[in-house]
């Protein structure tokens, strides 16, 4: 007897579920993208920035997140953020994202500053972990300059890198541990700005407010009294004119009697 109901076609396997798809920022701090200048021209002026953390665990997986966030500016999506996931049962650490990294604005030394964050934080809890190698895509370098700058971050933090094309923009970035690794940036160019310090340069500014306003307020009361003495000695001078005159004429008066 045969089996005359249709076979089911196998079924794709369905992608394996995100556990930090709904993982939101717990932090925030900011930081200062310094000027940039080439010779005495000014290409970019100062700006402020939030970077947003996102910090989670579930089951053996760890992953720290930094978003950078700038005020009017308008990003694509999937950009402007540098994550970190960390698997405890296997003791490995990967870099991402996976799709490549995308900084706004660019050549501000953002990139370099969030891999020096994420390497330290795992440096100083996870130190032994070995790290999984990153993929370096073609099309996050866009020319020659943005290929090169790549090449100095990954370098600066202790990457060793391979490529598999001649023009070096795809390949992969290497290192054996995470203690291997440096957590170093262009501070020239970033600066982080902690709460304690921004209070402390609110203080000194208010305080520098306070005695220049003290100091604009004496000099307007020398300057009032100065006018003030201008009009006396004035009225005493005219006073004086007004006399030696009179006096002249007395004089010639007599002269003429």
């Amino acid at each position: 007897m045969s089996d005359d109901q249709p076979h089911s076609p196998a079924q794709e396997p369905a992608p394996p579920r995100d556990p930090f798809a709904h993982a939101r920022p717990s932090e925030y701090y900011w930081i200062q993208l310094k000027p940039v200048y080439k010779g005495r021209l000014m290409l970019h002026g100062e700006r402020l920035a939030q970077v947003a953390v996102t910090h989670e665990r579930v089951a053996s997986l760890e992953l720290l997140r930094l978003e950078l966030r700038i005020e009017e500016d308008s990003v694509p999506p999937g950009t402007n953020y540098m994550e970190m996931l960390v698997d405890h049962r296997h003791q490995r650490v990967r870099f991402g994202p996976l799709q490549g990294l995308r900084i706004f604005p660019a050549q501000r030394g953002v990139g370099g500053f969030l891999l020096a964050q994420l390497i330290d934080w795992a440096q100083r809890k996870y130190a032994d972990y070995a790290v999984t190698p990153i993929t370096l895509h073609a099309a996050e370098v866009a020319d020659g300059e943005a290929r090169q700058i790549r090449e100095r971050l990954l370098k600066r933090a202790g990457f060793h890198q391979s490529y598999n094309d001649e023009g070096r923009t795809q390949g992969k970035a290497q290192a054996n541990r995470v203690g291997d690794l440096v957590a170093s940036w262009n501070v020239e160019r970033v600066q982080r700005l902690h709460v304690g310090e921004l209070l402390q340069q609110l203080r000194e500014q208010e305080t520098q407010n306070r005695q220049q306003l003290a100091q604009i307020t004496t000099l307007q009361a020398r300057l009032e009294e100065y006018q003030r003495n201008d009009l006396g000695h004035r009225f005493a001078i005219g006073c004086l004119i007004v006399f030696s005159i009179f006096q002249a004429l007395m004089l010639l008066w007599v002269v003429l009697r």
